[in-house]
């Protein structure tokens, strides 16, 4: 066994050297290969595994990888509104509006990428009532939609709409977003 180390570490030191040329020609060849290959549900797979492990730059990279290979309506959407919402959390606030923006166009019936929009126009301190019109439109596109009374009705208060601002944070509370409690009892008076 001895003599297999002295001879494993004599071959290890010659090519130790090697490795610098011969392991950025493998992985440049690998990740050309599997560039080749991979189909858009693979780096959509990525990109939501990397989303989970908080990994937004992979994330955005990969869902940049599908909307550049085309896809299908519905995977395209996808990858925008996914784009944005990792953009957002990178603090990429323009880049995230501007991917809301090309998901809504390719298919404007989801309340969710209209909840995430008016909220990047609140980091962006646009006007509240350009949030609150993408707040109306993911409420009109489900009613239930807790979060974005909430939210809406912040954006009133911040408006000087204060009564319809209770309005929806009361709403809101009565749907269940137990946050909206605290801001009904100091802006509206009470629960």
């Amino acid at each position: 066994m001895a003599w297999f180390l002295r001879i494993n570490d004599t071959l290890t030191q010659k090519l130790y050297p090697m490795k610098y040329i011969l392991l950025p020609l493998i992985v440049a060849f690998i990740g050309l290969t599997d560039i080749q290959s991979q189909t858009v549900r693979d780096f959509a797979r990525m990109a939501k595994a990397k989303m989970e492990l908080g990994d937004y730059k992979g994330a955005i990279d990969d869902f940049s990888a599908i909307i550049r290979l085309q896809p299908e309506y519905e995977m395209l959407y996808q990858a925008h509104f996914g784009r944005g919402y990792a953009k957002f959390q990178s603090g990429d606030f323009e880049g995230a509006k501007t991917d809301f923006d090309r998901a809504i166009r390719i298919y404007p019936n989801d309340a969710e990428v209209f909840f995430w929009r008016a909220y990047t126009k609140y980091r962006l301190r646009y006007r509240a009532s350009s949030e609150i019109a993408d707040y109306n439109r993911a409420i009109l596109l489900r009613p239930d939609y807790a979060e974005a009374y909430f939210n809406r009705g912040q954006a009133k208060i911040k408006n000087r709409q204060l009564r319809s601002g209770c309005i929806d944070l009361k709403k809101a509370l009565e749907l269940g977003y137990e946050e909206a409690e605290t801001h009904v009892r100091i802006h509206c008076g009470g629960p």
